[in-house]
């Protein structure tokens, strides 16, 4: 029997970004979730509490010789759940999908929570200037101050069905998709929301977990804009007053 919990709604949205599933042999069931090295908070202080709280486990956290953090379950009840619940076995990353019990329940925080664990496994926040603006103002010209979030995949039924809660929920998004230079690689498809109404929309109703990414609003929260191409231990510094944020980077 499978307890439908907004917890669980968040899980399958982190397996949705970061998960991969399969059955090995001897039917032994094996959930393998992992992301960037930045991310270890992230993965120990938020995602594997909540898998241990939800599946009732004892996991704990690992760094992986391909160079990420994070963890995998040996489970077959686990890994038997997340394919009853819509996720293959096996690659996922251009068939994925939101899974039904989320997308057609109508329940918005049952789709704000699979929101949040796709993007702060799977998505970004990034702010721009507009540095070739003429009319606009000097710290506008100078400061990333104008926030994006992005929500990047190979999977077009992940993006539909995201777009379509994304409705739901009154959040505004722009979709659109690229092919890679290298073309061996797959076609994307982004969906973007733009500017400082939606974002703190998004904070309202969707949140933001994952230090990378949550520190970079806590910065343009707190100074109206946030620097580029800073490492999250920096971003930490700035916000407890460590580094001057006007001459980062200098």
């Amino acid at each position: 029997m499978i307890f439908i919990t907004p917890e669980l709604a968040e899980i399958c949205g982190i397996h949705a970004g970061d998960g991969y599933l399969r059955m090995r042999k001897q039917n032994k069931g094996e959930i393998d979730i992992s992301g960037h090295l930045e991310e270890k908070d992230y993965y120990d202080n938020h995602v594997i509490p909540l898998f241990n709280k939800v599946f009732n486990l004892n996991i704990k956290g690992r760094y992986f010789s391909r160079g990420n953090y994070g963890f995998v379950i040996y489970n077959k009840k686990v890994a038997q759940l997340l394919n009853e619940l819509g996720f293959p076995f096996g690659k996922k990353s251009e068939i994925v999908k939101v899974p039904n019990f989320i997308l057609k329940s109508k329940n918005k925080i049952l789709c704000t929570r699979f929101l949040r664990g796709l993007f702060d496994t799977d998505g970004g926040l990034y702010f721009q200037n507009r540095k070739t603006g003429k009319n606009y103002t000097e710290f506008k010209r100078k400061h990333n101050y104008y926030p994006i979030i992005s929500l990047t995949s190979v999977s077009k039924l992940l993006i539909d069905n995201t777009s379509f809660m994304l409705k739901e929920l009154g959040l505004k998004h722009f979709i659109y998709g690229y092919q890679p230079k290298n073309l061996r690689d797959s076609y994307r498809y982004v969906i973007t929301i733009s500017g400082v109404k939606r974002l703190q929309k998004w904070m309202k109703l969707v949140g933001i977990k994952n230090p990378v990414k949550l520190t970079r609003y806590l910065i343009w929260k707190k100074f109206g804009f946030c620097p580029p191409h800073t490492s999250l231990e920096q971003r930490k510094d700035l916000l407890n007053g460590k580094l001057d944020i006007y001459n980062i980077g200098l």
